[in-house]
């Protein structure tokens, strides 16, 4: 596309009339389009080394020796040492050099030397040249992505043109993400309604992926380079989408994942984006026991394997649940608390109330004891005498601290969450069971190395909650 197999044309006929000039057998061409500087980047440079070093061949005609090599140093000598050791020379239109001849091979190495670093004047001159373009807003990519089309308006500008049907497209694909539908999905949903890639039949979820975090939709481009790093510039094109959606969506991806489910399918694992195990950080899985109805919750990160143990949801659920319950006592605790932290003296009115209950129990036991004889009328009125006094001071005492008590603290609205998520829970589906914990919780961590004990005992299971 860039003529880069027009040159290797030009080459080769330079080459072949040397040859026929020169009266060189020619048994082998190498063809190569190779821009890499790397021996390892260019298979027929690889090939042409081995067969050197076998030894055959007399020589080697290359339209300049700076075209053998522009790697490093331990490239060059890789060179350099082949055709010496092989006494192979290289044949040149301007030279032919002769790597047993000591000038010869002084002069092949300090070409060599000389070809790399022309290499690397010519790459940092391309790569300043490319990003003051890009700072240009230009688009210098070799092809344009997925939603438009590449044009010139004019003389050493490159840009983008939005393709109606395509960008609409896009503006679903971001659409449905914000909707909280995962990439596979939006690529199932794609594919079901008939829309085509640009090179595929079909749709696959990396290709949704990578239009999500591509920043070229909200109008900006780039040139990553080792200096400049992975900076972003304001293009010349019209975007598809605003910055603020695609912010929103960079956002969503990083903090707030979509589940990957495929169109039509619902969630199942309602610990999504909530559960993450405690030794690797990666979100767990559920896998579901074909015929027995059990679900289990597992760590698939091969870094686990054989360290995290699984466990079965419900006993996740029991974890949980207990955490909340947890927690409303310790909401309730502090907001029962001081101003200072120090804890409220106890219901004064309830001691009293108490004590006035034991009270008249007794008087009732006087009466008992009158009714069977064992008091007599005397002795039955001092007793109930100094007990009616009790009771008379014990209800004074109830009336005043009931009107000196201050009310009762109201409960925090996080405690009127989180009863109603214990509430709610057990029977509500899936998907609102995710609803329901993304409610309460940020993230919880699980830990767990051994299996279940026989007993049924889960001593090793250990879930630590952030609460919202």
């Amino acid at each position: 596309m860039r003529g880069e197999g027009e040159t290797l044309a030009r080459h080769q006929n330079m080459l072949t009339e040397l040859a026929a000039k020169q009266a060189l057998n020619v048994v082998r061409i190498y063809r190569e389009i190779v821009s890499g500087d790397s021996i390892s980047a260019r298979p027929q440079m690889q090939a042409l080394l081995a067969d050197v070093t076998e030894g055959r061949y007399e020589g080697v005609l290359v339209v300049e020796i700076e075209r053998l090599a522009r790697g490093d140093t331990i490239d060059q000598g890789i060179v350099a040492q082949a055709f010496r050791e092989s006494s192979t020379k290289i044949v040149t239109p301007a030279k032919t050099y002769d790597p047993d001849n000591e000038f010869d091979e002084e002069y092949f190495e300090f070409s060599l030397f000389m070809s790399r670093r022309e290499y690397k004047t010519i790459k940092r001159r391309m790569q300043s040249g490319r990003l003051a373009s890009v700072k240009e807003g230009n688009y210098i990519g070799t092809s344009a992505p997925y939603g438009y089309r590449k044009i010139s308006p004019a003389p050493k500008v490159h840009t983008l043109e939005a393709v109606p049907e395509e960008a609409e497209t896009v503006r679903l694909i971001y659409r449905l993400y914000l909707d909280g539908h995962g990439c596979r999905y939006i690529a199932g949903e794609l594919n079901r309604m008939g829309i085509s890639p640009q090179r595929s039949r079909c749709w696959e979820y990396p290709s949704i992926r990578k239009i999500l975090a591509n920043p070229l939709y909200c109008g900006k481009v780039g040139w990553k380079t080792r200096t400049n790093g992975d900076t972003l510039y304001q293009g010349i094109h019209e975007p598809i989408i605003s910055e603020d959606i695609y912010n929103a969506v960079r956002q969503k991806r990083r903090t707030d994942p979509a589940a990957q489910l495929h169109s039509g399918a619902k969630l199942l694992n309602y610990y999504h984006n909530i559960l993450y195990c405690r030794n690797c950080g990666h979100q767990l899985k559920r896998r579901a026991v074909a015929g027995s109805g059990r679900e289990y919750i597992l760590c698939t990160c091969r870094e686990c394997q054989g360290k995290t143990v699984s466990s079965a949801m419900e006993v996740i659920d029991e974890a949980v649940i207990a955490a909340m319950r947890y927690r409303i006592g310790k909401l309730t605790t502090l907001k029962c608390s001081g101003i200072r932290g120090k804890e409220i003296e106890p219901d004064k009115t309830a001691l009293l109330l108490a004590e006035l209950e034991k009270a008249k129990r007794q008087l009732n036991r006087l009466y008992d004891l009158l009714e069977q004889g064992v008091y007599d009328a005397k002795t039955f009125r001092e007793r109930s005498g100094i007990v009616n006094e009790k009771i008379s001071a014990l209800e004074t005492a109830v009336s005043e601290a009931e009107s000196s008590q201050e009310p009762p603290p109201l409960p925090d609205t996080a405690v009127f969450r989180l009863e109603d998520v214990i509430g709610d829970f057990p029977e509500s589906c899936p998907e609102d069971k995710n609803r329901l914990l993304r409610a309460v919780f940020g993230k919880i961590y699980y830990n767990k190395s051994r299996r279940m004990c026989r007993s049924g005992e889960y001593t090793d299971l250990t879930l630590t909650a952030e609460f919202l």
